[in-house]
């Protein structure tokens, strides 16, 4: 029976591997994938995992992508404007133009200014990845960091696995089978 509990211990036990690091492998970065509809649990476990997380001996560092989202959309200067196209434009037009804005080096970048503030012995979780929907998918900016850190990166993906290397965003997005990290649950 799936557990969101064992899953995660799954992970921890990846973390605590001793080669997880070695530069012969791929990036620390892990995909937390869980079904959609357990977002509010997977939310309410964090704070219990994190601190099994520092009982085995990682400084946590939450990265909340929701937080990074708004202050970018902030940042953009068009947020008054969306608002009021919001009226009579297109749903799907505004989506892109705000997509435009995200994807423009200032999100990876204040993402990437976090990852590398995370002192060494850290793990970095990346939550709320549901809320970069409609606008794009963690892949990006994960392929964007290229390489630039060394602690494990943990990203929680509400989502569905296929296969090996595929995932399913929100479980109604397209198959991506192009995800290289290590992927935990989903299964």
């Amino acid at each position: 029976m799936y557990s969101l509990e064992s899953q995660f211990d799954e992970l921890l036990a990846k973390l605590k591997e001793p080669g997880f690091l070695n530069p012969a492998q791929s990036d620390p970065v892990y995909y937390f994938v869980y079904p959609p509809e357990k977002i509010l649990e997977v939310k309410k476990a964090i704070p219990r995992w994190s601190a099994k997380f520092g009982l085995a001996g990682f400084q946590v560092k939450r990265i909340f992508l929701s937080e990074i989202l708004w202050r970018t959309v902030d940042q953009s200067g068009w947020w008054e404007e969306w608002l009021e196209l919001e009226k009579y434009a297109d749903q799907e037009d505004i989506n892109e133009s705000v997509r435009d804005a995200l994807r423009n080096d200032r999100f990876i970048n204040t993402l990437k200014e976090e990852v590398l503030s995370a002192p060494e012995d850290s793990v970095i979780l990346l939550t709320e990845a549901e809320l970069l929907h409609p606008f794009f998918r963690t892949q990006l900016f994960e392929n964007r960091l290229n390489s630039d850190f060394s602690v494990p990166i943990v990203i929680f993906y509400p989502g569905i696995r296929s296969g090996q290397y595929g995932l399913r965003f929100l479980g109604f997005y397209d198959v991506d089978g192009n995800y290289r990290s290590t992927l935990v649950g989903g299964a």
